[in-house]
C-alpha cells in the first residue's frame, strides 16, 4: 500500500490529486508513506543548503527516512516557482513539471541515481516512462 500526503506551504493552486497519482506511478510495487511537500524558492535554497551543501534553488529533494510498520517512510520536497519557470522555458503545463519532480523525487527513494551519464539515462527514461503513463495523449515531451 502507498499512503500519500501532501502539504503545500505556498499559494499557488497545485492538482493534489495529480501529485498523489504520480508518487504511487513511481513508487508501484512498494509499500511507503510518502510525504510530499510544495514549498517555495527560499525555503528551498535554505534547504538545499542544509541538505547537500548547495547553495542554489533546486527543482526537488527527496530523502528516504527508512522502513517502519506502515512502509518505507519517503519525503519529496518540490520547489513550485521553479516548476513554473521550468515548464515556462519548456513549453509545457506547469503541473506536469511538478508531477515530474515528484516522480524524480520518488524515483531516487526507489534506487535510482543520476551522477554519472549512465545513471542519468537509465533514470530519465524511467521518469518519462512514468511521465508518458501518467498523462497518456496529452503528455508534452519538455525536449
Amino acid at each position: 500500500m502507498i499512503a500519500v500526503g501532501i502539504t503545500a506551504t505556498i499559494r499557488t493552486r497545485i492538482d493534489r490529486k495529480l501529485l498523489e497519482r504520480a508518487a504511487r506511478a513511481a513508487m508501484e510495487g512498494t509499500d511507503a508513506e510518502i510525504s510530499i511537500v510544495v514549498i517555495g524558492d527560499t525555503r528551498m535554497r535554505s534547504l538545499n543548503r542544509d541538505a547537500l551543501g548547495h547553495d542554489y534553488v533546486t527543482d526537488v529533494l527527496s530523502f528516504d527516512h527508512g522502513d517502519s510498520p506502515e512502509g518505507r517512510q519517503i519525503e519529496v520536497i518540490v520547489c513550485a516557482p521553479h516548476a513554473a519557470r521550468e515548464a515556462r522555458a519548456h513549453g509545457v503545463p506547469f503541473n506536469q513539471e511538478l508531477a515530474r519532480y515528484v516522480i524524480h523525487g520518488c524515483l531516487h527513494c526507489n534506487g535510482h541515481d543520476d551522477r554519472t551519464e549512465a545513471q542519468r539515462n537509465a533514470m530519465w527514461t524511467a521518469q518519462e516512462r512514468t511521465m508518458r503513463r501518467l498523462f497518456g495523449r496529452s503528455y508534452r515531451d519538455p525536449g
